[in-house]
């Protein structure tokens, strides 16, 4: 079956990964952004979420929409009404655009932030959510959304909710852990780490969940919210460790005090990951590093 999926979002990190994994598969892509990444090899139109008419042509003649653009975290705390309108006023017109035009799923990318205070780990998708940010309020307003949408327009979605997401393409600048952890040790051989070091988090291989992707778009997998992490907790403390061995330096740590808010452990339940796909992602972390570094030193 040829399948045409339009990608919000597409010059970002999760993006130009996903996008190179759909095209790998034969799906054809139409990719979107507000601005066009050297990476994109498809066919691309630029869009302005807050444009309605712009999106509408974008996802005019897509069977599916893959929905990954947003405005950061750390903007939504700088900026919250700003945050606010991208990503729930941008999305809004994503999935007016996807009723309208006749889309068969929309495949959101939600984020584990969500989840806020940790009442019990692993995490599963029933676990209360109390977002402690702008931007986590956002994605949990788009789940509930997105349900709203399917019960009374019947416009079918999938939210995957992404833990610690790292890999090609995700620039120090993000300030996302892995990147960080590369640039200060390549720099300075040492790293920051707030607390002692010993809470954990769940790390995902981008090339991992790109595969989901294609998975999500193949099946029949609709109206369910799933975790996207691997079910294993890395304490930071031993993403330096590892880190160093494989830049071949020996790492200082600096220890500093706890951030207050800080959450402890934090894994996701991947129970019903397996059960609707029929696997989880299993990169592991040395490899994952290994892969993630190499693109770094070349980039």
């Amino acid at each position: 079956m040829n399948m045409k999926v339009a990608v919000f979002g597409a010059s970002g990190f999760v993006g130009i990964n996903v996008v190179e994994s759909l095209s790998k598969a034969g799906i054809e892509v139409i990719a979107s952004d507000i601005r066009q990444s050297d990476a994109i090899r498809t066919e691309f139109m630029k869009a302005d979420l807050l444009d309605y008419d712009q999106v509408e042509q974008v996802v005019k003649g897509s069977d599916m929409v893959i929905h990954l653009a947003a405005s950061p975290l750390p903007v939504s705390i700088e900026k919250p009404r700003f945050n606010a309108r991208i990503n729930i006023e941008g999305s809004l017109n994503i999935m007016d655009a996807g009723r309208n035009c006749g889309v068969k799923k929309i495949i959101f990318s939600s984020a584990s932030s969500i989840v806020g205070d940790v009442k019990y780990n692993p995490v599963d998708e029933i676990h209360p959510c109390t977002p402690k940010t702008p931007y986590g309020v956002a994605k949990y307003a788009l789940e509930n959304y997105l349900r709203v949408y399917q019960e009374l327009y019947h416009l079918d979605y999938l939210v995957f909710r992404f833990f610690n997401v790292y890999g090609p393409w995700q620039y120090p600048e993000s300030r996302a852990v892995i990147p960080m952890v590369y640039d200060k040790l390549k720099k300075e051989g040492s790293f920051n780490v707030f607390g002692d070091g010993s809470q954990t988090r769940d790390f995902i291989y981008v090339g991992d969940i790109a595969e989901f992707f294609v998975k999500s778009v193949k099946t029949s997998v609709k109206n369910e919210i799933v975790n996207m992490g691997t079910g294993k907790g890395t304490t930071i403390k031993e993403i330096v460790e590892i880190a160093g061995k494989i830049l071949d330096i020996n790492p200082k740590i600096n220890y500093l005090p706890a951030r207050p808010g800080e959450i402890g452990n934090f894994e996701a339940d991947t129970t019903k990951l397996k059960r609707l796909f029929g696997s989880v992602p299993d990169t592991p972390l040395v490899e994952g590093l290994g892969k993630t570094f190499e693109w770094l030193g070349q980039h």
